[in-house]
């Protein structure tokens, strides 16, 4: 794509060359030789400071909503808004693109899921997929901007911290199987309520054409009217049965087929199921992907396992949420051994973020958990919780005092489960432990 292109796309006013663009940036720090750097503003920084840098590192071109200097064999592109241009860029490679789209979105799963699907489509075509975790308003249009054209398959993971976020990213993709991976109360202070939540995850499903299928859990499936869907789970012919999880894996047999993964997750065998409705939606046969399955590995701290001085580490540190704590808990009461949980506060639940703290403390009983270490503010209402019905029991403020008392649990047998929402960044627990070990992750 040239600059001339770019500006008949966006309507923006085009200075300097019409060079040709390698790819799209938002930050300027990874900004390398050939690429765009669109100038975005921000809560905290205005990109247009970083103008001078981006070209420096050898941006040939910046998207702007200010004119600014440009050198021989650069441009600049100004237009009114510089993310709407972004986001016109990317409709307009959708709108050219002759695959299919699959758009994930969910309270949890969601990029474990858009990787499981990526890896089982990409034996039958070719597959572009959302780097990371760019699920927002900007990491959306910036990976379809710069997906290439020929690819056969898109698989897009959309996030939703309020109401409208799903419905303008499905407005931008227009997917034609359009995943829900499951719903539990998520981003509460924005959403205020599960009803909400249902709500915004389900505005993936709005302007849906003949052609577009649905994959829905089928514990929320009455919630939603959808022509054409692909159920899973409980009461469908996509559910688990004969499931065995140990702390070297699961196991589980669907429509009489058996799948083994050496990851001791719940959560994944329900995204298993999920992705397995998504190649039933495409048309594909699943069950000549199987060996493609087994070769599945889940991304750093989701449900990693690690090895310490004989003791068994759980990475699921990347995020959290009530509906994802207590899965990965009921997985670590699963296992034989010494189960210990260690866990950080779930963050963003506005009004009931005690109620729903002193549940998980109630789940740590119920699921009988050895010992629980809890850390952060609101996880003091699980410690008290699960103090009162006997659970044995920590509640620490300190993030080095959670290291120093696991240094001690580091032996044969034990089972320590690692997870807490992103901004509590539990993922440095186990860093610590791993780096004082010599351990290679």
């Amino acid at each position: 794509m040239k600059a001339y292109s770019i500006s008949v796309i966006t309507g923006g006013r085009l200075i300097g060359e019409n060079c040709e663009v390698k790819r799209f940036v938002t930050d300027s720090r990874q900004v390398e030789e050939g690429d765009v750097f669109v100038a975005l503003k921000g809560q905290k920084h205005d990109g247009h400071s970083f103008v001078e840098e981006a070209f420096r590192r050898g941006a040939v071109g910046v998207v702007v909503e200010r004119e600014v200097p440009v050198k021989e064999g650069k441009f600049a592109l100004v237009v009114e808004d510089s993310l709407k241009a972004l986001r016109s860029i990317a409709l307009f490679k959708r709108n050219n693109f002759k695959g299919k789209v699959v758009g994930i979105a969910g309270s949890a799963g969601k990029t474990t899921t858009k990787e499981l699907v990526a890896h089982l489509l990409s034996a039958v075509g070719k597959v572009c997929k959302t780097p990371k975790n760019y699920n927002s308003q900007i990491g959306v249009p910036l990976s379809v901007a710069n997906f290439p054209e020929d690819c056969d398959f898109w698989v897009i993971e959309m996030g939703a911290s309020a109401k409208g976020d799903v419905a303008k990213l499905t407005q931008l993709v227009i997917p034609h199987v359009r995943v829900i991976t499951s719903i539990g109360e998520e981003h509460l202070e924005t959403f205020g309520c599960l009803d909400d939540v249902i709500l915004g995850n389900g505005e993936i499903l709005e302007g849906m054409r003949e052609d577009h299928v649905a994959v829905l859990p089928s514990y929320v499936a009455h919630c939603y009217r959808v022509e054409r869907a692909v159920l899973f789970g409980e009461g469908t012919p996509l559910s688990a049965q004969d499931l065995k999880l140990t702390v070297e894996g699961v196991r589980f047999v669907v429509k009489g087929k058996e799948i083994f993964l050496p990851v001791p997750s719940l959560a994944l065998v329900e995204n298993i199921l999920c992705s397995l409705g998504v190649m039933e939606a495409l048309g594909v046969d699943w069950t000549t992907l199987l060996d493609k399955l087994t070769t599945f590995r889940p991304v750093e701290g989701r449900f990693r396992t690690l090895s310490v001085m004989g003791a068994t580490i759980i990475d699921d540190s990347y995020n959290a949420n009530p509906l994802s704590v207590k899965k990965a808990i009921e997985s670590l009461s699963l296992m034989e051994g010494h189960r210990i949980a260690v866990l950080g506060d779930m963050l963003e639940l506005g009004e009931k973020a005690e109620e729903l703290h002193r549940d998980v403390g109630r789940w740590c009983a119920e699921k009988r958990i050895d010992e629980c270490i809890f850390y952060g503010y609101w996880m003091r209402y699980a410690f008290h919780e699960a103090k009162r019905l006997g659970v044995s029991t920590i509640y620490l403020e300190d993030k080095g005092e959670v290291v120093q008392h696991l240094r001690k649990k580091l032996r044969e047998g034990t089972i320590i489960l690692v997870k807490g929402s992103r901004g509590m960044k539990m993922e440095e627990v186990i860093t610590q432990l791993l780096q004082e070990h010599g351990v290679v992750f």
